[in-house]
Formats: C-alpha cells, structure tokens, sequence
C-alpha cells in the first residue's frame, strides 16, 4: 500500500473535518427512528454477551457493533451509535482515497511492475472521488440511520478487503511477496468474512477481485495463474447461504429474537415475488439510483414504487436501454485507453472500472433475488462508490481538455469546490429529518401521502402527547386500510396484519390517553383480531 505523502495526509483531515461538519446536526441532535427501536433500543440480543460466540446469526457484526455501542452508553442516549456510523463513513471516504492510489499505477498503457514502483500517484482524482462520496446526501440513510450500520459497516469491510488485496498484489507483480503481502491478504480474506458476516451484499467480494484480476492484472508476472489468488476468496462464498439457510437445512441452530425473524423473512421473500418481475423492477431502481447520484433531489426515506409486471412496459424498456448504454460506455472507454496517452488511458480506465464497481455491487439487491421492499436509497451507498470514480475521471479529463493549461491540482481544486460544497450544504439539510421523528414521518406524508407515513407520524404525536395531532393521523391511516381481509397484500407492508395491528394499538392508546375508554377497547380487541390472521404474513417491516 502507498504510503501516504504529506498531501494525502492534508487530504484525510480535510475527508475527517468534512464528515464532521457535514453530519455534526446528526451528532448533536440526531435521534432513533423507523426500524432503530427494534433492532437496537429494544432488542435484547445487544445486551447479552453471548452474543458474541452466536456465529449463526447473518449479520453478527453488526449486532456486535451495536452491543459494543450499548455496553458503553447503553440504549438510552442515541449519540454513541450516531457518532460510530459517522466515523465508519469517514473511514470508507478514506479508504476510497486509498484504493483510487494503489489502483491508478495500474491503468497507465504497458504498464511493467518497474513502472508500479517508480510511479507517484496523483492525489488529485482519489481525492475528488472522495470527497464526493463523503459528502453526498445519497448516503446519509446508511450515516444517519443508525440500523442501516449494517450497510456502512459491510462497506467498510468490503472497500478493506479490495483495498488489501490489491495492495498485496501490487507486491507479488513486484516480486516482494515478502511479510507485509502475505499479511495484507490475510487482512483482505478476513475482512471479506467479517464483511459477510455484517450484510449480504458482500457476497460480491470475490466477484469484484475477479473483475480486478481480469482488468487491472491482464499483463501479470503471474499470467493466468493470477486467479489463484483468489480460491481463498472464493471459499467465503458458502458464509452467506450457510447462515441463511444452515439451520433450515440441520447444519445449525436457529438464532434468536430480531435476528432469526430477519432471516425468515429474507428466505419468506424469496418465494413471494417472480424473480423475472423483481428483476424488470429493479431495471427502474438502478436508473432511481443512478438519477439520485448524480442529482440528488426529492430523497425518500421510504418509495412508493410498485413492482413491473411487463418488460414492455415504458419505464422498464427506456431504463434497460440508459442501463446497457452505461455498459457499453465502459466498454468503449476501457478501448479508447489502449489508443490514448497515459494520462488519457488512466481516466478512462477509471470511468470503466467505475461502472463494474457499480454493477457488481449491485447485483445482490437489484437483480433477480426477490426482496419486500423494492427500494431504499441505503442500497445505493457502496454502489456509489463506482459511480462517484467514474464521475470524478470524467469531470478531470474534460477539464482537461477544456482548460489544458492549468495544473492538474488546481482543476480538480475547483471542481471539488463547486460540486463538493453544494453536496455539503444539501447533505447537512437532509440530515434535518433524522433529528426528529415528526419531521422525518412528515416528509414521507409530504412526498409520497403513504399510509406508512400517517401511521408513524401518529405514532411520533402521540409519544409527544400531541394526541389530537396524533389521533387524525391514526384516522388517516386506517382509512387506507383495506376492507376485507382477503384483499390484504404480501407486497404491501403497510398492510399486513401485524402492522395494522400495531395502528389499531396506537389509536388505542390515542383513544385511552384522551379518555375514550369504549373506543380504545375497541381498537384494541381490533389488534387482537388481527394478529390471529394468516400467521405466515405476520411479519414487520
């Protein structure tokens, strides 16, 4: 790995003061919200230290995360778990800077592994790079949402991992297969594995490697016997279905509470929706996705999006073809590099391993696997990532062309300065919501009007004895709900039986809290009525 020159350590205080002012509203007022009262404030697993030797649970460590927050500060003061997601997302901005510095050698035309250990890498483009990963609002649900550590963290494992092994093999291409590379791919395995261990879209990880070998390492010492490297990695691939599927197949226990209905409900999906249809849905998230990245405008917290039936439907046809344009984009990139000047050939190279990075990474979540929930933006964080260095090596080389005269430092300076600094400004207000569960509840009512939104809004009045505000929000909420009870849909969350149980309870405790004794009980006879209905759909968001 590159050691950092006294620039590159100007730029990670830059990444660290920028992470801090961006999300200090989060720091100093940030709350728990949405799924956070279930899966950290009121689940028992972060307060039992067996936790720790349970290896069948499918993101142990993330739970161990949040355990470590709560034997610290307990489950009381959420600024503990806000300060911790936070410097886990300053330390994926470094980490980007990193690994743009130890794969940019590797792009140059004929590259020798002389010319690897003579070169300097420009901090120019790892720092643009950077920085807007850093101070996008895209990633503000996996910062500021504290359950979504499950999603910033395994993208600190995942960058770790790439980074080390490309580290380490930076090494063997030099013939110094000494004690730091071997150490750096011990690092690399067991970073994927605590990877897996934290979410399932580290999956890809050995995928990645490969895509690496095949594009960055073409003119290996090794030559096709490159890929040895990688059997190691390969072997983590059995981590993931092993703890989903292990105890439904003998091979383990069963986990408990929170962390066994995730896993059920993970492998209930799998059978709910076609995947063909999921996968032409999906279609329209990445280009969601894509438009969010590169204009991020009119964020939500929770989508109203309904699954696509037909792949002639408009919508999935125009994004499939913005899709393989992308694709073939990085294609004609990675080509023109052969014919260009070195400088030229590592910008485009970039822009194609941008694109693999963003694909490959989210080929999990939106692809032909089935999952509830069709859309998140925390989805979109470390796919991001490739994206954010394919802009960055666009932005440069037009620059470039545009104004050749200038130094290299100073043109990314200025586009660090124009775009960087909006995206500050615009991530700091969107982490506004995240202060405040009436404010995050009504944005969702503002934007999308779903019964989820009234429904948590109430929730949020009525534990401010607000009961008034609260109980026409409950009204609101059931209006919505269906009339009967076979029209109740898989697909639809706010519809299951659990949930509408959960609003009968509120509006109960809404009723009671305003003296209406005979309504609350009718509520709450309601809920009770409700959760004895089709147990297989019983199940929270």
């Amino acid at each position: 790995m590159t050691s950092p020159s006294r620039q590159a350590l100007s730029i990670i205080v830059l990444i660290v003061a920028l992470g801090l002012l961006v999300y200090s509203n989060v720091l100093c007022n940030g709350v728990f919200l949405f799924d956070d009262f279930e899966y950290v404030v009121d689940n028992p697993l972060i307060r039992n230290p067996s936790l720790f030797a349970d290896i069948t649970d499918p993101r142990q460590i993330g739970y161990l995360s949040f355990a470590l927050n709560y034997a610290i500060s307990g489950a009381d003061s959420p600024f503990g778990y806000h300060l911790a997601n936070v410097l886990i997302h300053i330390a994926n901005a470094v980490m980007v800077f990193f690994l743009l510095r130890v794969i940019m050698p590797f792009l140059r035309p004929r590259y020798t592994a002389a010319d690897n250990a003579a070169a300097a890498p420009s901090e120019a483009l790892p720092a643009l790079a950077a920085l807007i990963f850093l101070a996008h609002p895209l990633g503000t649900q996996a910062v500021s949402y504290v359950t979504q550590r499950f999603t910033s963290l395994s993208a600190f494992f995942y960058i770790l991992a790439i980074l080390s092994y490309l580290a380490a093999r930076a090494r063997f291409e030099r013939h110094a297969p000494g004690r730091a590379a071997y150490s750096l791919l011990a690092l690399s395995l067991g970073s994927a594995i605590l990877a897996m261990k934290t979410k399932e879209i580290s999956f890809t990880i050995p995928f990645m490697m490969a895509a690496f070998e095949l594009l960055l390492f073409r003119d290996s010492v090794y030559a096709k016997r490159r890929f040895y490297f990688l059997i190691p990695f390969l072997a983590t691939l059995i981590i993931i279905p092993m703890s989903l599927f292990g105890p439904d197949w003998g091979i383990m226990a069963p986990g408990r509470g929170v962390d066994e209905v995730t896993r059920r409900d993970k492998l209930f999906d799998l059978f709910q929706r076609s995947p063909y249809e999921y996968l032409l849905t999906q279609f329209r998230v990445i280009v969601i996705y894509v438009r969010l990245m590169l204009l991020p405008v009119r964020q939500l917290a929770v989508y109203d999006l309904r699954a696509s039936k037909s792949f002639f439907e408009p919508a999935v046809m125009f994004s499939l073809l913005l899709l393989l344009s992308m694709a073939a984009a990085a294609a004609w990139c990675w080509k023109r590099a052969g014919r260009s000047a070195p400088a030229d050939a590592v910008e485009l190279r970039l822009v194609t391993l941008g694109i693999v990075w963003l694909f490959i990474s989210l080929s999990i979540e939106s692809s032909v696997i089935p999952i509830k929930d069709l859309i998140f933006e925390h989805r979109a964080y470390l796919p991001s990532i490739g994206l954010f260095i394919a802009v960055s090596a666009a932005l440069l080389r037009l620059a470039e062309k545009i104004v050749p005269a200038v130094e290299l430092r100073l043109r990314a300076a200025v586009i660090a300065a124009v775009i960087v600094i909006p995206l500050s400004a615009a991530t700091y207000m969107r982490n506004w919501i995240w202060t405040d569960e009436v404010l995050f509840w009504d944005d969702v009512v503002q934007k999308t009007g779903k019964a989820i939104g009234y429904n948590n809004r109430g929730t949020a009045y009525l534990k401010a004895g607000r009961y008034d505000l609260a109980l026409k929000d409950m009204n609101r909420t059931v209006d919505f709900f269906p009339s009967a009870t076979d029209r109740l849909a898989w697909e639809n969350s706010d519809f299951t039986p659990t949930n509408m149980a959960k609003t009968y309870m509120s509006r109960g405790a809404v009723y009671e809290a305003l003296g209406d004794r005979d309504r609350a009980n009718d509520d709450y006879r309601m809920a009770r009525e409700l959760m004895m209905i089709s147990p297989g759909m019983a199940r929270t968001r």
